[in-house]
């Protein structure tokens, strides 16, 4: 190896030093750049590559034979055969599909609406006052630990019409007949509602907890002599801050809740008459209880589309709130 060689492995990928610096001719300065940059690309692949075939594996190809098999009518016992857009146009025509998207979105902005502001009330209260914080984060994150599965059996035990433990304290207490959560609307929706704000509290509350430690102190210290109140020192200061934080959140809990299948199955099996029913729920059913897979991947890749569509929805919004602003 040249001198000009070793020059270049030790000074040139900073960019800094010219060709005539390094006492080099342009061919061979651009030679020497593009065997580091060759060099470089080699080992930032080696780097990509766990992560490439993962995303591979789990992302692209289901998610690319998902939509395959969307055109085709694929049955259990009979052979594939190609329907072009035919699935996805029963997909509009289905009465269920129009209920279930419905409940969804209901569920969806309600539940993250409720959770939203509890999680902002409880994290504001713990950052303004720390005494007993680790005990209140601890106690606010434990339903996490539990499966999701557990968590909605233990609410169906507890709100069961029959032997719930909710109605046995409430015929013994105040007697009378046990209310039905789980069997009429919309208490049943509500119920769903309460428990995966139940679910989910602790994490968002943790979550906008560390956003509001992250806001600087000094500018809260200066509203504070000023005279400004908790809530417009919030309003003023840390929300303003924290928008970036608001935008992330905002989109993970629209995906998340857009998936919600566990709670439905368990406490309500989507009903009382589809009044709980989610998409999910529906994919789920067409799937294994009638088989019908060509609505079932239309009707998931659909539901991957949607999300993917309000996603970007939310993100425009906020941009385009954010250059008024400016």
């Amino acid at each position: 190896m040249t001198d000009s060689e070793n020059h270049f492995n030790s000074g040139v990928p900073t960019g800094r030093e010219t060709w005539a610096e390094l006492k080099l001719s342009p061919d061979q300065y651009r030679r020497l750049v593009n065997r580091y940059r060759l060099r470089y690309l080699r080992r930032a692949s080696g780097f990509l590559a766990p992560y490439m075939i993962l995303w591979l594996v789990f992302l692209a190809i289901p998610v690319g034979w998902a939509i395959f098999l969307s055109f085709n009518d694929d049955g259990v016992l009979a052979p594939r055969y190609w329907v072009g857009f035919e699935n996805w146009a029963r997909t509009f025509d289905d009465s269920e599909l129009t209920q279930v998207v419905f409940n969804t979105s209901v569920f969806v902005a309600l539940a993250i609406t409720i959770v939203f502001g509890l999680a902002i009330f409880l994290a504001s209260l713990i950052n303004n006052h720390r005494r007993g914080e680790n005990f209140f984060k601890v106690t606010l994150y434990f339903p996490l630990l539990a499966p999701p599965i557990l968590g909605a059996m233990i609410w169906h035990f507890m709100l069961h019409f029959d032997f719930g433990i909710v109605n046995l304290i409430k015929v013994g207490i105040f007697g009378g007949e046990g209310v039905n959560f789980l069997g009429k609307n919309p208490r049943a929706m509500g119920s769903i509602i309460a428990v995966e704000i139940w679910r989910g509290l602790g994490f968002w509350v943790l979550f906008y907890l560390a956003g509001l430690q992250s806001v600087p102190g000094e500018f809260l210290e200066a509203a504070k002599l000023d005279g400004a109140r908790s809530f417009r020192r919030f309003l003023r200061i840390s929300a303003p801050m924290m928008r970036p934080l608001f935008l992330f959140a905002l989109v993970i809990a629209i995906i998340m809740n857009f998936q919600l299948f566990d709670s439905v199955k368990i406490l309500t099996d989507g009903g009382p008459r589809m009044g709980t029913a989610t998409i999910v729920w529906f994919i789920y059913r067409r799937m294994f209880a009638f088989q019908d897979t060509g609505l079932a991947f239309a009707a998931s890749v659909g539901l991957l589309i949607g999300t993917m569509l309000l996603t970007l929805a939310v993100f425009w919004l906020l941009r385009q709130r954010s250059k008024g602003e400016t």
